[in-house]
């Protein structure tokens, strides 16, 4: 585990900071590329970027925030980003929000240039969780299972395996590594979209696949991951996963729903027509 990826003098480069830049970078690049193929201006996407990189940041933080009011002592501290803290649901919810704003400013169909962030958003659930394995927070539960992970004790999962360590006969406490089970989630859906682009050609579809996906993913991730009790708001149930429910729901109408609007890529029907 390494938290911080390069360190030079006083100058650190944290690894979730750098898993979500990198995230950014590429997800903008396969974005501004699926644009011109969908016939969009990728300037329309390059400019969207901006608000989903400041929404991201922001919701995921406030989203924490919200449920650990107990950590932070003053303003200054809700704006430490670099100290840790952040719950990828907040930002996720609010880039969505972005998007539909953003497409009204600019009259520009909303479920359209869903479809064609999409796979950018998987690819971005998929970097950032390795920068969280790294950096030792969004850890599992105690696990017995031979991938289970033994965090350093001066991590945020060293300290609660330390906490834990009196009822387990062992050393050390393994944990679930979930963080690695949310980048493969992440991938899985990314490749889900990608492989089958030629399936999902109903304006939305695209979209709503990539909610259901990581709602069915992120809901039985839920399972193996730890949480403070705050974090369970109803029948033992995480926050976390009644979003991936209410995402779930979303994503099965979009893909479900009558609609003769389709979202055929331009290369893909001028091809069809020779």
């Amino acid at each position: 585990m390494h938290p911080v990826l390069i360190k030079i003098g006083w100058f650190n480069i944290y690894s979730f900071g750098f898993m979500l830049a990198v995230s950014f970078l590429v997800g903008i690049y396969m974005s501004t590329r699926r644009a011109k193929t969908f016939g969009v201006d990728p300037q329309y996407i390059l400019d969207l970027s901006v608000y989903i990189i400041l929404a991201g940041v922001i919701g995921s933080r406030l989203l924490y925030v919200v449920f650990h009011l107990d950590e932070y002592r003053s303003l200054v501290d809700v704006f430490a980003l670099w100290q840790g803290g952040a719950t990828l649901y907040g930002g996720f919810l609010l880039s969505i929000f972005v998007i539909y704003v953003f497409t009204k400013k600019r009259n520009l169909d909303y479920l359209l240039v869903a479809d064609i962030v999409s796979p950018a958003l998987a690819l971005g659930i998929m970097l950032t969780r390795v920068g969280c394995f790294l950096s030792g927070c969004c850890y599992g539960k105690p696990t017995e299972l031979a991938w289970g992970v033994v965090f350093p004790p001066d991590s945020a999962a060293g300290v609660y395996a330390r906490q834990i360590a009196a009822s387990y006969p062992v050393e050390a406490v393994a944990l679930h590594p979930t963080q690695l089970y949310a980048s493969f989630f992440g991938m899985v859906t990314l490749l889900f979209l990608l492989l089958f682009r030629n399936k999902l050609t109903k304006r939305g579809s695209t979209f709503g696949a990539l909610l259901m996906l990581y709602g069915t993913f992120r809901f039985t991730l839920d399972f193996f991951r730890f949480y403070e009790g705050n974090m369970r708001v109803l029948l033992d149930l995480s926050l976390n996963q009644w979003i991936s429910l209410g995402m779930f729901g979303v994503g099965l109408f979009f893909v479900l729903r009558r609609t003769n609007v389709k979202t055929v890529p331009v290369a893909l029907s001028q091809s069809g027509q020779k």
